[in-house]
């Protein structure tokens, strides 16, 4: 089969969790003798390719005519924010990118994972020449401009005017897709898309993305004090400042650990110069893959705080994968990875005094997170990418093998 991968960022321009479950399938679609191609975004016209094999990857990297490229969209002025989401929605430029490569590839059927970036009106053109898609839920851009229904420091209980005129163009376009289904990384974030979106009898599933990790250079070995990790970005939604505080009121009771953070982020600066001088806190700043991977082996516990709901963070995944149990803010889907008391524990996000005395009590009885380390390499093969691959393949020919809908206009 011949499969289009649309994804407005994709690797190596890696912001966060999405693009690379993107990369991640056109692997496994490659590996199982499958025709990839991959039809992303860049940021300069230098940059640019058509139809160059990558790594057994037929790919696309387009510069789009928009105020700036996806990969700079933090802190952009409201006018060009107004100006690139118009365009985005609107502009005719779109549809002409995607008819391009859709005359040259000739897919068989296209997986969308970041559409933002590319143009929602070129969902169109997908119509018209009547691809098959199969539509990844990675947040909430169905419903919400900025994806995550969350704004400021705060979850957005509605959507606002600006989201429902947004939400209303979206689903008229994917709407004009005859075969058409939907796959998310937790129930979650499906039932949140449902209760904001109709999407109608549409084929959906939940299904954990087929991502592999890759493994430590050097085994895990306990050391002789609790080492805790945090891995991803550093932005307001992640929490980081919770923990850190957390961390700081155990610090100051004389107990003894370690906290790694690896990431960076717009909060980066902010957070180094608040809590740098820290004795028992590493900054890593942004880290490879692979380090985060070894990095995991050298350290005991992975610290999630978020205050918003994460879909299904892939770094929770990865370090579960590894036997790395993880303590997590109890929203979204994470949940539905962390057993608690089994595998880690789940706590109120923002709580910092919870968070403080739970770290605290690790501290002090270690033993727990031994167990929950036991557990967690026990219980790795939910996530292995081979079934999630196959299980998502069959989602694929489903929808291929979709019917005419008696209202092709409606999701």
């Amino acid at each position: 089969m011949r499969i289009l991968i649309i994804s407005s960022l994709f690797p190596p321009d890696a912001l966060g969790g999405a693009e690379i479950s993107a990369w991640n399938l056109a692997c496994w679609l490659r590996d199982h003798g499958h025709e990839v191609g991959v039809l992303t975004t860049t940021a300069g016209s230098e940059s640019a390719t058509t139809g160059v094999i990558e790594d057994g990857l037929r790919v696309w990297r387009v510069r789009m005519p928009r105020p700036y490229p996806m990969a700079h969209y933090g802190n952009q002025p409201a006018a060009a924010k107004l100006v690139w989401h118009l365009l985005d929605h609107l502009d005719p430029a779109n549809i002409d990118i995607v008819r391009d490569v859709l005359r040259e590839f000739k897919p068989d059927f296209a997986s969308v994972h970041l559409l933002a970036g590319l143009g929602w009106n070129s969902l169109a053109e997908l119509a018209r020449h009547d691809v098959p898609v199969l539509f990844a839920l990675p947040d909430l851009a169905l419903a919400c401009v900025r994806s995550g229904m969350f704004r400021g420091d705060h979850t957005c209980q509605r959507q606002c005017t600006e989201c429902r005129l947004s939400s209303w163009w979206k689903q008229r376009q994917i709407g004009k897709l005859r075969r058409l289904g939907f796959y998310s990384p937790s129930r979650a974030n499906l039932q949140s898309v449902e209760s904001l979106v109709p999407l109608r009898k549409r084929p959906r599933r939940v299904i954990f993305n087929p991502n592999r990790y890759p493994v430590p250079v050097r085994p895990y070995r306990a050391g002789s004090l609790p080492r805790f990790l945090y891995a991803g970005r550093l932005h307001r939604t992640k929490g980081v400042d919770v923990l850190l505080d957390a961390a700081d009121i155990v610090a100051g009771r004389g107990l003894a650990f370690t906290l790694a953070i690896a990431g960076d982020g717009p909060d980066g600066e902010m957070l180094r110069e608040r809590y740098g001088n820290r004795p028992w806190l590493t900054f890593h700043g942004h880290v490879s893959q692979q380090r985060v991977s070894d990095l995991m082996a050298e350290h005991d516990l992975l610290c999630l705080p978020s205050v918003w709901a994460e879909n299904s963070p892939g770094v929770a995944i990865q370090a579960l994968s590894q036997g790395m149990p993880v303590l997590a803010s109890n929203v979204g889907g994470v949940p539905e990875l962390v057993d608690p008391g089994i595998t880690g524990a789940l706590l109120p996000a923002g709580d910092t005094d919870t968070w403080a005395e739970t770290l605290a009590a690790l501290i002090l009885q270690p033993h727990h997170i031994r167990r929950w380390r036991e557990a967690a390499s026990v219980r790795s093969d939910r996530f292995d990418p081979e079934q999630l691959g196959a299980r998502l393949f069959e989602l694929i020919e489903e929808i291929s093998a979709q019917g005419p809908l008696l209202r092709p206009d409606r999701l």
